[in-house]
């Protein structure tokens, strides 16, 4: 996720006032017609995936990750709104979804697989193969 000023179209719906009143809490449930979740991710079919781990304990090692090479954009309300969100029921402390993230961990003997065609030659992409490939994720850049 990465904010700018550029309005994410799934987001306006999801996080408008009317809807995100209602599921402001854990298990709240509110039907949207009409949502596609395609308008959520970027424009793109180039990916890197890798073998993982869920984010919370005991972090069973059953997850395929998918990361796309392009972030999803969202605006500074919507991320506000989206920090408005708690984690717990309204009878308990109110939490946060803010940081509700696991450090990064060691990429160990996993597998990074991608679908990135590294040997694309055109202006923006010249055909020059690094001694090294060092993939930036939600950039495609190789350093």
């Amino acid at each position: 996720v990465q904010v700018s000023e550029t309005t994410n179209r799934f987001l306006d719906r999801l996080l408008n006032r009317d809807t995100i009143t209602r599921i402001a809490y854990k298990n709240d449930a509110y039907l949207l017609q009409g949502l596609s979740v395609e308008e959520l991710y970027p424009d793109t079919s180039s990916y890197i995936t890798y073998e993982g781990s869920m984010t919370t304990p005991p972090c069973y090692e059953t997850v395929t990750w998918i990361v796309m090479n392009k972030p999803v954009y969202i605006t500074h309300l919507q991320m506000h709104s989206l920090r408005l969100l708690s984690q717990n029921l309204p009878s308990q402390i109110f939490l946060s979804m803010n940081d509700n993230f696991r450090p990064t961990q060691t990429l160990s003997s996993r597998c990074v697989r991608t679908n990135i065609n590294f040997n694309f030659s055109g202006r923006d992409c010249p055909n020059k193969k690094p001694q090294k490939l060092k993939y930036r994720a939600h950039t495609g850049v190789l350093e």
